[in-house]
């Protein structure tokens, strides 16, 4: 069948010869883009981009204001587009929906909508009127900036076209475009090109046209690189594109990017090694005949491409395999960066308008090919949500039941990211006990297997399928293991109660008598730390209990384990009422529960008076930001608390370590980067505040280097156990190197690993089994202080990912997170970031306590 469509596929390319003349500039401008449409082909009423906005597209970079200016121009004078602002971005930037089709389906576009939805349905009857849906997404990197100025020119082409085959595209097809998905990093980036544009352009590489300074324009405001953020659903632009994703599940999605200017324009397919097995053989080949359309339209502008070398297509993370995972065709599509107007590379003077018609004719590529392929593309969708149904039903666990009655906020976290997912979930509709777990009806939810979504639910509750060889970025994304959930794999379906369709959150608040002694908050709920931020905020004192208790609450005996928050009425500045009030507002705003107890005498263990209750000072945290530091790291961490706490934490460059004083820092966070060009001084000065009682956070090779410059104390410096190792005495073929190279990567592994939940860093784990990621190939050594080598992994973990075998070694029986006394201070070591890309909760809660609690995670005197 693929040879027949293959053969099928129309000669027709997109482009033509490009004028050598210089006719007006505007006509110049659509020659060049679109060198095969005649003048007569485009409408004269409507404005070309140039025309708009004032100067020729590639001859400087269009802010995202002015790219949502003239989309709403072409609304304004068409009934062929509609753009819709489906959200803000954290800088309060407006995200987009347009849909491009005839103006007669403008005019039905929600019937549309629904005979679309019924390809998704193995219950429903296909609809002959159903479009074909287009989906093409645009600069979800920021500075990947060509894709943002082909979608002006895309929109363009399809509101001005008058020719036959442009009208029978928008009869057909109902073409989703999501201009600008990361409009506050693509700012960052158009502000320094446009700042550093000179006349003429400068080519030299190395020019600070070419070369931004941190955080550059990848990433978005927290710095958070969204084309990894699809399954997490951490960030609002994420959440905001997804919901407008399936309402109409594209039958086709082309993810726009860029890569190194040495590079030339890559397309899918990708290679047979990075697809997952969770998907059918069709959702692949479908690629192969996307990719006979792309190629003849680089073919016809005389573009260098390649395909099948690179870039993973396995875990639906990316823009361009989550539609893979929804009955899709996902497309990667890379094209080389000139990262300004113009830069020297090895094959010739890179311009920027050259990348910017090379995506625009593979956008209209992708149009054309979906619509002569509009048949199959429709069959595979609804043969991939049969087949989906089917392969759940017979998956080794029929269903996955997960809820702890102790941790409501990861539980109702979990149920929005399945909503958010379209994931049919039910309440559980009996007790259950599954591998000597015990889930109970009122606190635990089922997501059966044999559903539309099982693809999706294998990716979310089960291990990454088996990987092999070369990677080219993480290879495990499970959510389930990343958020430390307690997860039951039923081999037979519990009962089934109702089914879920929104998310009730949990109300919260101070349970019990108006007259309270004191309030307790258990620390195990994934939402109490916004508690604590919002009471220290306010100025109440709060403590911890460093050991476990059972007070009376009005629901009876109620355990309370270490970590636990109490709020006494005595030793506070807040009379009673107000004290209450506050606790129950703070309480209320995270869904918690404060209860109230008339005593500070507990059933059972440490009463509320007891020096294991500890008060906790409000932390001033910095977090350092600058040249050299790991920019998504370091996000991550400002997300934890700008996000999820409300708390703030100043943010200083490295060159100002030295340069202010450091004396009213509680805590400092380093994350991974390149510290090197550090100066004695400047270390010398961290040294100081440590030894004096601060406490230093560190990741990755940011945790190297601090051990290495005699910041910590640790079993053995990292770079000697390196400089230990014997060279490899094997040969092998040049050819491999590429592949041998890649697999020793350590990116993106689920490790299994115990932790001591004793220790104040691990305060609020339920239990002493945790997966961390492992991302980088540092390995901690134990110290000698034994009660301070908080997170282990095991001598043989459970890898869920690829890690190759003497990297697995390496990791195994090492010691992830670690925390050593230094004077007066301490440092607290972790391998790998803890709060990794803003998803991995489990760990994430060690980072929060490693701030909030700095004055006890080692026996220094208490600061």
């Amino acid at each position: 069948m693929l040879n027949t469509l293959l053969r099928g596929v129309a000669v027709a390319a997109l482009a033509g010869v490009v004028l050598t003349t210089t006719p007006a500039p505007v006509l110049a401008q659509s020659a060049y883009y679109f060198p095969a449409v005649s003048a007569s082909d485009l409408d004269p009423a409507i404005p070309s981009p140039e025309q708009f906005l004032g100067y020729p597209i590639g001859s400087r970079y269009t802010r995202h204001d002015r790219v949502v200016e003239y989309l709403r121009e072409l609304d304004r004078l068409s009934d062929r587009i509609t753009v819709r602002e489906i959200g803000r971005s954290y800088e309060d930037r407006a995200l987009l929906e347009v849909i491009v089709t005839s103006e007669a389906n403008q005019a039905r576009i929600d019937t549309l909508k629904a005979a679309h939805a019924r390809d998704a349905d193995p219950s429903a009857a296909a609809d002959p009127t159903a479009p074909v849906v287009v989906g093409l997404y645009y600069g979800v990197h920021g500075n990947e900036t060509s894709s943002g100025e082909a979608a002006l020119l895309t929109a363009y082409y399809l509101v001005a076209g008058q020719g036959a085959e442009t009208r029978d595209w928008l009869d057909k097809a109902v073409i989703l475009i999501d201009p600008v998905q990361n409009p506050d990093g693509r700012d960052r980036a158009a502000n320094w090109h446009n700042a550093w544009i000179s006349n003429p352009p400068v080519s030299d590489p190395a020019d600070k046209e070419h070369v931004e300074p941190f955080p550059a324009g990848r990433t978005n405001h927290y710095f958070t690189d969204l084309n990894r953020d699809w399954l997490a659903v951490t960030q609002r632009e994420t959440a905001a594109k997804l919901e407008v994703f399936h309402q109409w599940r594209p039958n086709v999605q082309i993810d726009f990017h860029e890569m190194g200017a040495g590079s030339t324009y890559y397309f899918e397919p990708s290679p047979a090694s990075m697809e997952s097995p969770l998907l059918p053989r069709a959702s692949y080949e479908a690629n192969v005949v996307l990719a006979r359309y792309h190629a003849q339209a680089l073919d016809g502008l005389g573009s260098l491409y390649y395909t099948k070398e690179n870039f993973d297509n396995f875990s639906p993370v990316y823009g361009s395999t989550y539609p893979d995972f929804h009955g899709g065709v996902g497309v990667t599509v890379e094209q080389a960066s000139s990262r300004g107007l113009v830069q020297d590379t090895d094959n010739g003077p890179l311009e920027f308008r050259f990348t910017i018609r090379n995506q625009t004719a593979v956008g209209l590529a992708t149009i054309r090919g979906a619509v002569e392929q509009r048949d199959y593309l429709r069959n595979l969708q609804r043969d991939f949500f049969r087949s989906a149904v089917e392969q759940g039903r017979r998956h080794e666990h029929a269903a996955f039941v997960f809820g702890d009655p102790a941790n409501p906020g990861l539980t109702a976290r979990t149920l929005e990211l399945l909503q958010r997912h379209h994931i049919q979930v039910h309440r559980l509709g009996s007790a259950v006990t599954i591998d000597g777990r015990a889930f109970q009806p009122d606190t635990a939810y089922v997501v059966p297997s044999a559903q539309p979504q099982f693809r999706l639910v294998h990716s979310i509750f089960e291990p990454t399928p088996e990987v092999k060889g070369s990677v080219y970025g993480s290879t495990s994304y499970g959510i389930a293991d990343a958020y430390g959930l307690a997860v039951g794999r039923a081999r037979r379906a519990p009962q089934l109660g109702a089914l879920i369709t929104s998310v009730q959150r949990h109300a919260g608040g101070v349970k019990g008598a108006d007259a309270a002694y004191a309030y307790a908050i258990d620390w195990r709920d994934l939402n109490a730390p916004a508690v604590l931020s919002a009471l220290l905020k306010e100025g109440v004192t709060v403590r911890a209990a460093f050991q476990p208790f059972t007070a009376r609450t009005a629901e009876g005996e109620t355990t309370f384990e270490r970590g636990s928050l109490v709020v006494t009425a005595a030793g506070q500045t807040k009379a009673a009422a107000e004290l209450r009030a506050l606790v129950d507002a703070a309480a209320r705003q995270a869904g918690v529960d404060a209860w109230s107890l008339s005593t500070g005498q507990s059933v059972s263990g440490v009463d509320l008076g007891s020096d294991s209750v500890r008060r906790i000072r409000a932390p001033k945290v910095a977090l350092i930001m600058g040249q050299g530091v790991n920019a998504t790291e370091i996000g991550s961490t400002w997300f934890a608390l700008s996000e999820r706490l409300a708390w703030p934490a100043t943010r200083l460059d490295p060159s100002q370590i030295g340069a202010v004083s450091l004396d009213d820092y509680t805590s400092i966070v380093l994350a991974g980067g390149s510290y090197d060009d550090w100066s004695d001084r400047r270390v010398a000065t961290l040294k100081t505040w440590i030894e004096g009682g601060g406490s230093l956070v560190t990741f990755g090779s940011a945790s190297t280097w601090a051990i290495n410059k005699g910041l910590a104390k640790s079993g053995a410096k990292p770079d000697e156990d390196r400089e230990a190792a014997p060279a490899s005495p094997e040969r092998r073929d040049f050819a491999e190197r590429r592949d041998y190279l890649s697999e020793r990567r350590t990116s993106g592994n689920a490790v299994s690993a115990d932790v001591d939940v004793t220790h104040p860093l691990a305060f609020g784990l339920s239990g002493r089994s945790l997966v961390v990621n492992k991302e980088t190939d540092v390995v901690l050594r134990p110290v000698e202080d034994p009660f301070s080598n908080v997170v282990r992994i095991e001598d043989q973990p459970r890898v869920n990912g690829y890690l190759a075998e003497d990297l697995r070694k390496a990791a195994a029986g090492s010691v992830w997170a670690q925390t050593v006394r230094t004077g007066r201070g301490n440092v607290v070591l972790f391998a790998d970031d803890p709060a990794h890309r803003k998803y991995w909760l489990g760990t994430e809660r060690l980072l929060i306590n490693a701030l909030f609690l700095a004055d006890y995670l080692t026996p220094a005197e208490r600061r």
